[in-house]
C-alpha cells in the first residue's frame, strides 16, 4: 500500500512539474516579442550627443534643468522619438574637447550638439588654439562611416580679455561653421546672458530659466529642422 501512494506522488509530482515547465515556456515565448519591440523602439530613437563644458553639463542646478534634458522633454512633448545624451564636463577647455573627441564619435549619435569655449574665453587663451581644437575635435566627429550632423553652439566672449580678444573670440564661430559647413546655433546671447534673471549669481552660467529660454528660443527650432528635414 505504501509503495503504490508513494509511486501515485511521484506521478502527481511529475506531472506537477511538466505542467509548470509548459506554462513557463509560454509566457517566456510570450514575452520576448514585447521585450524586442521595446527594444527596436529605443534603437529607433534619434540620438542626440550634448557635448560641451559646464554650460551643457548644467553646472550649479539639477541635472533635470540642464539645456540637455530640457532639450529632450521639449521634443519629446512635440511627438519626436529622441533621447538627448548630456556628455558635458564642466572646466572643460576646447583642448578638453578634442581629448574626448574619438569617444563621442564612438557613441554613433545621429547629432551632436558642441557646446565649447566658454572656459578658453574665460582664461584668455589662444584664439587660433581654441579655434585649431574646436576644427579637429569636428574633424574627429565628422570622420568615418555615417557620421553625425554638427551642430556648433555659439558663444561669446567676456570682456576680461579686452575688446580685441572679444571680437576675435566671437567671431571664430561664425569662420568655423563656415568653413565646416555646420550648423550655427546662438546660445551665448545678449538679450539672455544680460539678463541676471537667466543666470546664477556667479554671472556665468545659466540657470533654469535661462536654459528653458535658450534651449526653446534657439537649440529646439535648429533642433526641429534636422529633424524635419531628416525624416525623423
Amino acid at each position: 500500500m505504501n509503495k503504490v501512494i508513494i509511486f501515485g506522488s511521484l506521478v502527481i509530482l511529475i506531472l506537477f512539474g511538466l505542467g509548470w515547465w509548459f506554462l513557463a515556456g509560454n509566457q517566456t515565448q510570450e514575452a520576448t516579442p514585447a521585450g524586442s519591440s521595446a527594444l527596436e523602439s529605443v534603437n529607433e530613437a534619434f540620438v542626440i550627443v550634448a557635448f560641451g563644458d559646464s554650460l551643457t553639463a548644467g553646472f550649479g542646478v539639477p541635472l533635470q534643468d540642464a539645456y540637455p534634458a530640457q532639450l529632450e522633454g521639449m521634443l519629446t512633448q512635440a511627438g519626436y522619438a529622441v533621447s538627448v545624451i548630456n556628455s558635458g564636463v564642466s572646466g572643460e577647455t576646447t583642448r578638453g574637447s578634442l581629448e574626448r573627441a574619438t569617444f563621442i564619435r564612438s557613441q554613433a549619435a545621429d547629432l551632436v550638439i558642441l557646446g565649447i569655449g566658454g572656459n578658453d574665453a574665460l582664461r584668455a587663451l589662444s584664439v587660433d588654439e581654441a579655434k585649431a581644437n574646436i576644427i579637429a575635435t569636428v574633424d574627429i566627429l565628422q570622420s568615418g562611416e555615417n557620421p553625425p550632423l554638427v551642430m556648433l553652439l555659439q558663444m561669446q566672449a567676456p570682456l576680461n580679455g579686452g575688446f580685441a580678444y572679444k571680437r576675435s573670440f566671437d567671431a571664430m564661430y561664425k569662420d568655423i561653421a563656415n568653413d565646416k559647413d555646420l550648423i550655427l546655433v546662438p546660445f551665448i546671447t545678449a538679450d539672455l546672458f544680460l539678463d541676471r534673471g537667466n543666470k546664477l549669481p556667479d554671472g556665468v552660467h545659466y540657470n533654469a530659466v535661462g536654459y528653458h529660454k535658450v534651449t526653446q528660443t534657439h537649440v529646439l527650432p535648429a533642433v526641429e529642422k534636422v529633424l524635419q528635414d531628416t525624416g525623423s
